[in-house]
């Protein structure tokens, strides 16, 4: 079996796929040939040829339109290979706002010297909506800072969450959480998950933080509740048709240019890894990991394509 590896990448990344899937099994970028196995970092790929397995580069898929894939064909996100840095950036946005940090430093390069009153994340509660590698990896974060921490998600459990809801009790994490970090992909399923109704139940001074998809929250409910409740704080990676931050200039708002997964060597180092990794297994005959259900896939044309 070969792999087919249709844009261009560095040195680095091909001495680890040359390394992973042995040299001669991968046909890298300009050059082209039959392929078992495609990777793929966005929508712009070979699509008159059927392969067997495509594999992305990218932990979301709502960039890659399902309906022009065969229905033979499998496909697998790279779920989990951004979860350390994802999760280090929900973390960067809580203490930044919990520890006024931007504040402090405005006011002190202004020579300001007032101190503020600040909030402790210990013994808070932390409600992630999305249990997959990003999530756990904000639960062991959380658990380590003394934090009470309630999950929401399809299966997956681990001694890291203190209470696990499944994805029809939203309502039931919202009213307990003083935070509140969105980790879930965006599906059919997903989109407008959170609405004017569940934003309503939310506590007084609660910090939701975004490290997912922008279209998980509707927006103009969003914008509405932020402005009639200026003690609730939004602070997310994405935006709504990034780079486009229409709507975003709200005291209440921090935005993050969707940078959460990493732009470093070292980031994608591990990304290109573990995809490397996943089309061995399906090359040697095993499951992928991170199979998608195509049945809830959702296609949207983005300018920005993030992890």
């Amino acid at each position: 079996m070969k792999l087919l590896v249709p844009f261009p990448v560095g040195d680095r990344f091909k001495e680890i796929g040359t390394k992973v899937l042995g040299k001669g099994n991968v046909i890298w970028y300009p050059d082209s040939g039959e392929a078992d196995a495609l990777l793929i970092r966005d929508n712009l790929y070979p699509k008159d040829k059927n392969f067997k397995f495509i594999q992305t580069v990218s932990a979301g898929t709502d960039h890659i339109d399902m309906n022009k894939i065969p229905a033979n064909t499998l496909v697998a996100s790279n779920a989990g290979a951004y979860s350390i840095s994802v999760a280090e950036h929900a973390f960067a946005l809580l203490l930044e706002r919990t520890k006024r940090i931007s504040i402090f430093e405005d006011e002190t390069k202004n020579g300001i010297y007032r101190p503020h009153s600040t909030k402790l994340l210990y013994g808070r509660t932390v409600g992630i909506i999305g249990y997959g590698g990003i999530g756990s990896r904000v639960a062991y974060i959380a658990k380590a800072l003394g934090m009470k921490v309630v999950t929401l998600g399809r299966g997956h459990r681990d001694q890291n969450s203190d209470e696990f809801l499944g994805l029809d009790e939203l309502d039931k994490l919202l009213v307990q959480s003083d935070f509140v970090v969105i980790s879930i992909p965006l599906t059919s399923q997903t989109k407008d998950m959170i609405t004017e109704r569940n934003l309503k139940l939310l506590k007084k001074d609660c910090i939701i933080v975004n490290v997912a998809r922008p279209e998980l929250v509707k927006k103009s409910d969003l914008l509405q509740f932020l402005d009639s409740h200026s003690d609730v704080t939004y602070m997310t990676d994405v935006w709504w048709n990034e780079p486009n931050l229409d709507d975003s200039n709200r005291e209440n708002i921090v935005v993050t240019p969707h940078v959460a997964g990493g732009l470093s060597g070292e980031i994608m180092e591990v990304a290109y890894l573990r995809a490397f990794e996943n089309i061995k297994r399906f090359m040697q005959g095993e499951r992928p990991l991170n199979l998608v259900r195509k049945d809830e896939s959702l296609y949207l044309d983005r300018k920005k394509i993030g992890i």
